[in-house]
C-alpha cells in the first residue's frame, strides 16, 4: 500500500481541508491518506477550539483513513520544528508522499532551493550569521532575509521563483521540503493549490454566508466568527454550514451548547496566575522566555484586562504575536526549556498517538505494527495511555490534563480514552 500524508492541525476541520485531501489522494494516487495532526493545543501557541477527538473523528468522516497526534513538543513550535517533528512522524509512519497546501503555483523552485540549502550547510550558516547581527527584525524576516542573501550571492539559485510575502501556507511548505530533503528516504512532495480566501483573512462577512454555498476561507475567520457569535442562535449552524462541514457543525454545535469550545479566554485566569506568583529568575527558565521577556509579560499582565491586549503589550519588532502566545502558554503549562530540550534531542522515542482510523487505516496499522512496535524504531505507536507511557513522556500527559481544566465537560484526553474505530 502506498500512503500519503498531512501535517495539520484542523483548528477547526473547513470545507479547504476537506478538498486538500481528496487533491492529496488523487494526486498522489495513494491507497491511503494518513494525518499527522496536532493535539489539544496548537502552533500559534493557543488551545485547539475543539479537542483531538472531536477534530479526529470529522477528518475520518471527510476523506482521512488514519490520524495520529503530532507530539505536543512539535505541535506549538515555529515553522521549522513544526515540520521536521510532522516531517519525521511520517516518515516513521511509511508515507511515500507528502500533501500540503500552497499559493504558488511553481512550487518546484522552492523544493529545488531546499534541497540546495540542505547540499550546502555551511553557506546557509554564513548568511544567516550575517542577518542575525540585524536587531531590527523578526526571526522569521532574518531567514527571509537570508533566503534572498544566499539567491543573490549564488548563481546555481539565483534564478528560482521564491515569493514568501503574504504566502503563509508557502512558507509552511518550504519548511517541509526542508525537512523532508533530511530524511535518508525523502518523500515525493505532492503541493496543493490553494483555493477561497487569503490564509491571512481575519474576518468573514457573515450576511453573506448561506447554507447552499461552501466557502473556502481561512482558519484564523472561521474562528473568530465562532468565538464571536451567538452559538445558540437559528442562523449560527447556517452560517457554519457555508465554511465547514455538516460533522463540523453537528461537533461545534454540540461542544457550544456544553461550553466544550476553549481557547485563551479559558486559559488566560491561569496565565495571569503564573505570572503574578512567580518570581523573574523562575520564569526565566521557561522554554523561549528569553531577551527579558518575563519582565514585559509581567509589567503588561498588571495592566491589560483581556490575553489579546496582554499579547499587543508584550509584542514587538522582535517577537511576533505567535511567538508570544507559544512562550505564555508555555508559562502556564511551565514548560521549562531544560525539559524541551530533552524531548526534541534527536535520540529521545517520540510517541505516535492513534486517535482515529478506519478500515483501510486499520489495514494499514496491521502491515506497520511490526516496524512501529519495534524497540529500536524512534517513533512508537501508541494506542492506549497507561502509567508507563505517563512516565515516559509526562510533558504531554500534563499539557493534555490542564485543557481538560478548561472544559470539565470533556472525557479524558488521554487514559481510557480508546482510538476512534470507523
Amino acid at each position: 500500500m502506498q500512503a500519503v500524508g498531512i501535517i495539520a492541525e484542523w483548528h477547526p476541520f473547513h470545507h479547504g481541508h476537506a478538498y486538500q485531501l481528496q487533491q492529496a489522494r488523487v494526486k498522489s494516487g495513494a491507497d491511503i491518506v494518513i494525518g499527522i495532526m496536532s493535539g489539544n493545543y496548537v502552533q500559534r501557541g493557543e488551545p485547539a477550539l475543539i479537542s483531538k477527538w472531536d477534530r479526529a473523528q470529522v477528518a475520518l468522516d471527510n476523506g482521512c483513513d488514519l490520524v495520529v497526534e503530532l507530539p505536543f513538543w512539535y505541535a506549538t513550535q515555529p515553522a521549522d520544528i513544526f515540520a521536521s517533528g510532522g516531517i519525521q512522524a511520517l516518515s516513521a509512519m511509511g508515507c511515500d508522499f507528502v500533501s500540503f497546501g500552497v499559493e504558488d503555483p511553481h512550487f518546484k523552485d522552492y523544493e529545488q532551493l531546499a534541497q540546495w540549502m540542505h547540499d550546502h550547510p555551511e553557506a546557509v550558516t554564513d548568511a544567516n550569521t550575517i542577518v542575525d547581527a540585524n536587531d531590527n527584525m523578526s526571526f522569521a524576516e532574518k531567514r527571509i532575509a537570508a533566503i534572498k542573501l544566499l539567491m543573490a550571492q549564488n548563481d546555481a539559485i539565483s534564478h528560482l521563483n521564491i515569493h514568501f510575502q503574504d504566502n503563509a501556507n508557502t512558507l509552511l511548505a518550504f519548511a517541509y521540503a526542508k525537512a523532508n530533503a533530511q530524511l535518508d528516504k525523502p518523500m515525493q512532495l505532492v503541493p496543493v493549490d490553494r483555493i477561497g480566501d487569503n490564509h491571512r483573512l481575519e474576518s468573514i462577512d457573515e450576511s453573506s454566508l448561506t447554507e447552499q454555498s461552501h466557502r473556502f476561507t481561512s482558519g484564523s475567520a472561521i474562528r473568530r466568527m465562532i468565538q464571536t457569535s451567538d452559538v445558540l442562535s437559528e442562523d449560527f449552524p447556517v452560517k457554519l454550514a457555508a465554511v465547514v462541514p455538516e460533522e463540523m457543525v453537528a461537533t461545534l454545535v454540540k461542544a457550544s451548547a456544553h461550553q466544550a469550545v476553549v481557547g485563551w479566554d479559558q486559559l488566560y485566569p491561569f496565565l495571569k496566575y503564573r505570572l503574578m506568583s512567580a518570581s523573574p529568575k523562575e520564569l526565566a527558565g521557561i522554554y523561549q522566555m528569553s531577551g527579558g521577556m518575563e519582565h514585559r509579560m509581567q509589567d503588561a499582565i498588571s495592566r491589560v484586562v483581556s490575553f489579546e491586549d496582554f499579547v499587543d503589550n508584550v509584542r514587538n519588532r522582535n517577537w511576533s504575536r505567535n511567538r508570544v502566545q507559544r512562550t505564555a502558554l508555555m508559562t502556564v503549562l511551565n514548560v521549562l526549556d531544560a525539559e524541551m530540550q530533552v524531548m526534541l534531542a534527536p535520540e529521545r522515542p517520540q510517541p505516535l498517538m492513534l486517535l482515529a482510523a478506519n478500515a483501510v487505516g486499520r489495514g494499514y496499522l496491521k502491515l506497520m505494527k511490526e516496524k512501529l512496535s519495534h524497540e529500536s524504531n524512534r517513533w512508537q505507536l501508541v494506542s492506549r495511555v497507561d502509567q508507563l507511557v505517563e512516565r515516559m513522556w509526562p510533558m504531554w500527559i500534563q499539557a493534555d490534563r490542564i485543557y481538560e481544566l478548561l472544559a470539565p465537560q470533556l472525557p479524558s484526553q488521554n487514559f481510557n480514552h480508546p482510538p476512534i474505530f470507523k
